[in-house]
């Protein structure tokens, strides 16, 4: 199993590196990324190590923060299967958001598979929730009005992480007999956080369905992502089979009670149709509903898993903004609510 893990981390050191090289050459095309206002250090309480926050802000943040202003968030997860990928990769996304929603972007920096396998990166967004609900007032944020989004493995963590939170809360209150003062503080930092809405691009819903099966289902097998990637993703990220079913990697196989608990009212799912994760998304989707969500479900038409991350600098780059302004339309009239 060790050299396995090693043969494993070699590969996506590797896999690292190109898409660093792509994500440049995607960053080339107009117009230019912004890149992070600054960044905060999340020191867990319950794990040994540190999340970086990064935070896209307003231009008028500074100003509008000293005079007391708060500011509506959306916590972002970016994608690349929980093994490759990193926080600035959503940088158009984090724009489009603070453009014209005028909130403050913080993509969080979770821990990458196979050196930190499931559930660390799940783990690492709650603690990066929790930091901003506790350092709120110093930030300038209003955690009443927090959306969620994420791509790919960061839409799975979109859905996984408020199940995560409620697993979390519950589980400290039922075992707070002697630990009163740690449960109180996490109630405490849960007060006033309130997930209004998920933005989720093309997740990842069920490890429990295999990828053959996903890739033979799929409308265009040839163009869904090739096995020696998913192969990558799956065994770094759930070494253990039996975390297979977790709800909080599975979200599909969470109760209706956790979903109806810990989802907001508003989700917001967007599916490439030539994506192997097509039809569990469907089926996430009409669940969602069943249990009265307000679900807007969006099919972009012959598009591949990350079709807004292609590498090309010449790349229809009009065509994702529109599907980005849509979205920041529907994110700004809940916060605005």
């Amino acid at each position: 199993m060790a050299s396995s893990r090693g043969w494993l981390y070699i590969q996506a050191v590797f896999w690292r590196v190109l898409m660093r090289i792509g994500m440049l050459l995607h960053d080339v095309a107009p117009p230019r990324v912004p890149k992070p206002r600054f960044t905060r250090t999340v020191e867990s309480d319950s794990h040994n190590h540190s999340v970086v926050i990064h935070f896209y802000c307003p231009p008028d943040y500074e100003e509008k923060r000293r005079h007391g202003h708060r500011f509506p968030v959306a916590v972002n997860f970016h994608g690349g299967g929980f093994t490759l990928g990193c926080a600035t990769d959503d940088s158009r996304w984090a724009a489009a958001i603070v453009q014209e929603v005028g909130a403050v972007v913080a993509s969080v920096s979770y821990r990458r598979a196979p050196e930190h396998p499931f559930p660390a990166a799940v783990d690492d967004g709650v603690d990066a929730l929790l930091y901003l609900a506790t350092h709120a007032p110093d930030l300038g944020l209003d955690v009443s009005r927090v959306a969620l989004s994420g791509f790919s493995a960061g839409g799975n963590l979109a859905v996984t992480v408020p199940l995560r939170l409620r697993e979390r809360l519950t589980t400290e209150i039922k075992e707070s007999f002697g630990r009163a003062e740690s449960t109180q503080r996490l109630v405490d930092q849960t007060n006033e956080l309130n997930i209004v809405a998920l933005f989720s691009w093309y997740p990842i819903l069920d490890f429990m369905e295999s990828r053959d099966h996903r890739r033979m289902m799929s409308l265009m097998p040839d163009k869904t992502l090739p096995s020696f990637f998913t192969n990558l993703f799956d065994a770094s990220y759930i070494p253990n089979l039996e975390d297979l079913a977790s709800p909080f990697a599975s979200p599909v196989r969470a109760s209706d009670q956790m979903l109806d608990e810990a989802l907001p009212h508003d989700v917001f799912l967007y599916i490439c149709e030539w994506d192997m994760l097509m039809k569990e998304g469907q089926v996430f989707v009409r669940r969602l509903e069943g249990l009265g969500k307000r679900v807007r479900a969006m099919m972009i038409e012959k598009a591949r898993h990350a079709w807004d991350k292609s590498a090309n600098p010449f790349r229809d780059q009009v065509s994702v903004d529109v599907l980005y302004h849509d979205a920041c339309a529907d994110m700004k009239a809940i916060f605005d609510r």
